[in-house]
């Protein structure tokens, strides 16, 4: 059957709508309809295709953190490892990132609701029922640092977003004036109908990806015959970070939208994970698991309480030491309606389940249709913890709800975070970062210093409640679930009064939240701890001391999803040669506010390399080495102090000026390209650096972040390029030139663009042929913003972490110059050479894995610079293997892991080889090594 509505022609509208009646809040969401997805395109193969939809080769993995986690946009989250798979050989839910030992078999979201009287859910896992659909645009989109990284090419996405700076990436405007901020979804849709795509989403987290899926693919039907849909669209958003009291889990949130015609009730939405915990490597890993949940309070490392709900596992003897960790699924936030009427009063697990395979579902095992998972999901129990002795290869289920209805064209969102911690506390500790982390921060965005204080940080208008019931709620106790009848009725009532010209007030939606924070335990009627511990509503108390609060010093604007961060790492690039590493970056890490202050608070910058690295099961060269490789090789900081004040004995207090760091400066690194003096730019004049200086001016309102193309889409040169194309065929030496080029604004609408400077650093203490990998990260300073808008420097801040930006390299013989073959001779060579089974071992020996299934190698040293064909022979003659070498870049090795043409390891021997170039300048050259197995 074929649909004529396609989901390339939807055009969705997201916008948020606030549902306030006299019996409670609830948020919604709002995008259009849709009733079915076709998928005509599929076949009926179960598996996902990879055709540019689907990523099914692990290529998508959250990395920039410790916890390591793989990402599909078919319903999967981790890895399945060690299953075998196309995606498999990548990190499920890795911990320590690089390590090799994994917490995640697979996960997935699940929905239940009751539509027309049936009871259905929708999964991710097991079954994946959420798809995502045959358009192109609906594959991974992963964005860093604000821009696009996957799938390439639109340079116009922007992903800025409240605090930073200039949020309205587009600069556009409702029409009432007010700035349109963060309206795209990060999909490859034009969302607001501009004619742009994605260039204007909110970039969370050192790194973030997103896909969109639905469940009711013709897919999903075909693979599983009995699935009926609900008709949701679910946006998936995974959120990672770098910084250290952030890297231990990964953060989640799902918009799901009913996109069908019919209401669906009873809504519950949950969280499964098949958790086989232990190295990736160790069989029955799986087999001697237990698990667990915690609902209770957290002492943060603010020195904070907070709330901390969620589902855990753990393998019982911790695999000899190797599997220390906890594995949990933390809840963090969900839709909520103070009376309970339409949502969950307050954020809480409704259900947690866990089970196992190896029994029916009556006696605990995995549930097999909709009407036992809907049971599952919508039970109001929470199962004891697995004691000891009774260890099994368990999978759990979260859950929240009930949700009473999800109307057609209106969404659902929740949040969740993936966790890993060092025991049960460690967990715990973590999981209550990840809650900080979700509940971000306060701002002053209105300006307005009588707004966000003594606690109320909730606009809320008369008009949204029907027959003037907003005159029945006090405005401080806005959630009355833990606020005893006494104490309510002792504050005032909303009155006309309170209101102002548009008829709204500012009131404290989330007091019982506040009071448990304060208190470390859960306030209720029964405790009456609001009527105690409680004090944000109290003006004579400063905000110093109101501890847990929102809605105070002003601020009246939550940004979610937000933690401190050091400034990003800037772009880096390596170059190999003989016995040394150069490694080149430029100053992005100088010219980035932070996202928090909005300045610049750039300290110093960072050089790391790992080496000795064993490539352990499940780990890869993209994903990076284990943290605990990471060596600090080399740091230059600027020359600047810090105040620190010191109160005597007597009270007086003395302020000490001190060296921050030791203020090496940036001098000695600093590195001009040299491409800039080359007299290859400078004819036909006036030269490149003229003709660059001319078009980049030109660009005064800045809309060019990167080097333009030369040519349009159809092929002719761009109006205004024309003087480049005497270079256009040095398209890196194009860019060079253009970042090195800055601009002054010269009138007010102008925008300024500052050049670009690079610095270098020269590594020898490596060696040929041996794996390294490097990482340049910036770390700032601490600081006060004074009254007069100064800035007071207080400290070292936070350090960049090395995994979070790396490249890998392997130094190595320089390609030999036809000049130099005349002067010196011919000395290509192997090595080791004999490659005998100790040689090997000791170059360097990595685990095998699918690409390269034996971990060793030798090297082929002083090729010509050149393309050049080395050609391995038997003693017979026979072709073992052809390796193609390009030495045009003036890298001179290539290596062979011992495996034939044939996909054969060979066997001990003699071994003759050729190497034939290209360039008649180089004769071919025969030799010889030996193999000892």
């Amino acid at each position: 059957m074929t649909h004529s509505r396609s989901v390339s022609r939807l055009r969705v509208q997201r916008y948020v709508r606030l549902v306030l009646a006299a019996a409670g809040v609830l948020v919604v969401t709002c995008p259009a309809a849709l009733a079915w997805v076709d998928m005509t395109d599929y076949g009926v193969d179960p598996y996902p295709h990879p055709n540019g939809i689907y990523i099914t080769d692990g290529s998508y993995v959250m990395n920039v953190g410790e916890l390591h986690i793989n990402i599909t946009n078919f319903g999967l989250i981790g890895s399945q490892a060690p299953s075998t798979c196309s995606w498999c050989d990548a990190p499920s839910a890795q911990w320590p990132a690089g390590s090799g030992v994994e917490y995640l078999w697979a996960a997935g979201l699940w929905v239940g609701g009751v539509t027309l009287g049936e009871r259905l859910v929708s999964t991710g896992q097991y079954e994946r029922e959420i798809l995502a659909t045959s358009e192109v645009e609906d594959t991974i989109y992963e964005a860093i640092g604000g821009r696009l990284l996957r799938p390439p090419g639109n340079t116009d996405a922007s992903g800025r977003r409240i605090p930073e700076a200039d949020p309205n990436d587009d600069d556009d405007y409702d029409d009432f004036g007010v700035a349109r901020v963060d309206e795209e979804t990060l999909n490859g849709y034009d969302d607001d109908d501009d004619g742009l795509i994605d260039e204007d989403f909110a970039q969370i987290g050192n790194q973030m990806m997103v896909c969109t899926m639905y469940d009711n693919t013709r897919l999903a039907s075909e693979l599983y015959p009995d699935h009926t849909p609900l008709y949701l669209k679910v946006i998936q958003n995974s959120y990672g970070w770098e910084n250290d009291d952030a890297d231990d889990f990964v953060g989640f949130e799902f918009e799901i939208t009913n996109i069908g015609v019919a209401p669906i009730n009873d809504v519950y939405i949950g969280f499964f994970a098949d958790s086989d915990i232990g190295p990736r490597d160790r069989p029955g890993r799986a087999e001697d698991d237990l698990a667990g949940s915690y609902t209770g309070f957290v002492l943060a490392r603010d020195n904070t309480w907070v709330p901390v709900t969620l589902g855990y596992m753990f393998d019982d003897d911790q695999d000899d030491g190797a599997t220390l960790g906890y594995f949990g699924v933390a809840f963090l936030s969900h839709d909520t309606d103070p009376t309970g009427a339409r949502a969950p009063e307050t954020i809480s697990l409704h259900s947690f389940h866990h089970f196992s395979g190896q029994a029916s579902f009556d006696q605990g095992g995995d549930p097999t249709n909709d009407s036992e998972r809907y049971q599952l999901l919508s039970e109001n129990v929470i199962m004891n913890n697995v004691t000891e002795g009774r260890e099994n290869d368990y999978r759990f289920l979260v859950a929240v709800g009930p949700f009473a209805e999800l109307p057609p064209d209106e969404t659902l969102t929740f949040q969740a975070a993936l966790v890993v911690g060092n025991g049960l506390s460690g967990l715990l500790a973590n999981a209550a970062e990840a809650v900080l982390t979700w509940d971000g921060n306060f701002f002053d965005l209105d300006g307005n210093s009588q707004t966000g204080i003594n606690g109320r940080e909730s606009r809320i208008c008369a008009n949204q409640f029907p027959d003037g019931a907003i005159f029945e709620w006090a405005a401080d106790l806005m959630d009355q679930s833990c606020v005893p009848t006494d104490y309510l009725l002792s504050f005032p009532r909303i009155g006309a009064d309170d209101l102002d010209a548009e008829g709204c007030l500012y009131v404290n939606m989330d007091n019982c939240y506040e009071c448990g924070r304060q208190a470390g335990q859960y306030c209720t009627q029964e405790n009456r701890l609001i009527t105690t511990v409680w004090n944000c509503w109290d003006p004579s108390i400063s905000d110093a001391n109101k501890k847990g609060c929102t809605g105070i010093e002003g601020k009246e604007t939550q940004v979610h999803w937000l933690v401190g961060m050091a400034p990003p790492p800037p772009g880096t690039r390596l170059w190999p040669t003989d016995r040394s590493v150069h490694v080149f970056w430029n100053n992005l890490s100088e010219t980035t506010p932070d996202v928090r202050s909005n300045r610049i608070d750039f300290e110093s910058y960072r050089l790391w390399r790992a080496d000795n690295w064993e490539r352990p099961f499940g780990a890869s060269v993209e994903n990076g080495p284990e943290s605990g490789l990471w060596q600090l090789i080399a740091e230059y900081d600027l020359d600047n102090t810090y105040v620190q004040r010191r109160e005597l004995i007597d009270g007086s207090v003395v302020i000490d000026t001190l060296p921050l760091g030791r203020n090496t400066g940036l001098e000695e690194i600093r590195y001009t390209p040299v491409c800039l003096a080359d007299p290859t730019f400078e004819m036909p004049a006036p030269g490149l650096a003229e003709a660059m200086r001319q078009v980049v001016e030109a660009d005064s309102l800045g809309l060019f972040q990167l080097r333009p193309p030369l040519y349009d889409s159809e092929g002719s040169v761009v109006e205004g390029l024309e003087a480049l194309l005497p270079w256009q065929g040095y398209p890196a030496h194009l860019d060079t030139f253009f970042w090195v080029t800055p601009r002054v604004a010269l009138a007010p609408t102008h925008v300024a663009k500052d050049a670009v400077e690079f610095y270098e650093y020269v590594d020898y203490d490596v060696h040929n042929g041996f794996l390294y990998f490097y990482s340049v990260t910036a770390t700032d300073h601490a600081m006060d913003i004074n009254d007069d808008d100064t800035i007071t420097v207080t400290g070292s801040g936070i350090v960049g972490d090395p995994s979070s930006s790396f490249n890998d390299v392997r130094p190595g013989s320089l390609a030999q110059t036809a000049e130099e073959r005349k002067q010196n001779g011919v000395d290509i060579y192997v090595y080791p050479n004999p490659a005998t089974r100790d040689a090997l071992e000791e170059f360097q020996l990595f685990y095998p894995n699918s690409d390269d299934p034996t971990g060793i190698r030798v090297c082929f040293a002083n090729l010509p610079r050149s393309h050049n064909s080395v050609k391995i022979y038997t003693l017979d003659g026979d072709l073992v293997e052809t390796l193609d070498h390009d030495g045009t870049d003036g890298y001179g090795e290539i290596c062979w892991n011992l495996v034939s043409r044939n996909g054969q390891e060979v066997v001990s021997g003699i071994y003759l080889y050729t190497v034939e170039s290209r360039d008649a300048q180089f004769d071919d050259f025969i030799g010889k090594f030996v193999i000892i197995r």
